[in-house]
């Protein structure tokens, strides 16, 4: 079975991630801290902006439900019967 190229692009970061960790890991670990602050302050922003406007919010968050649903979903291959004589 052929990767997809996102699949293909992701494995190609991550191991570079690793080999850069290995050859310089106090700049490995000072990089794993601003992508955690940075992670952390989206995540602050984002509630900030739901508590302010909960309706927004919660539109936001259903659409986002349902474009993962949709991007997600496999639908099972349909029996067929015999036909009857």
């Amino acid at each position: 079975m052929r990767r997809r190229p996102d699949h293909l692009l992701r494995n190609l970061f991550i191991t570079s991630l690793i080999i850069i960790a290995a050859m310089h890991p106090d700049a490995a670990n000072h990089l794993a801290q601003l992508g955690t602050g940075l992670l952390l302050a989206i995540a602050q922003g984002a509630a900030d902006a739901a508590a302010a406007n909960p309706g927004a919010a919660a539109l936001v968050a259903g659409a986002t439900y349902i474009a993962h649903q949709i991007r997600t979903h496999r639908p099972a291959p349909a029996r067929t019967t015999a036909a009857r004589t």
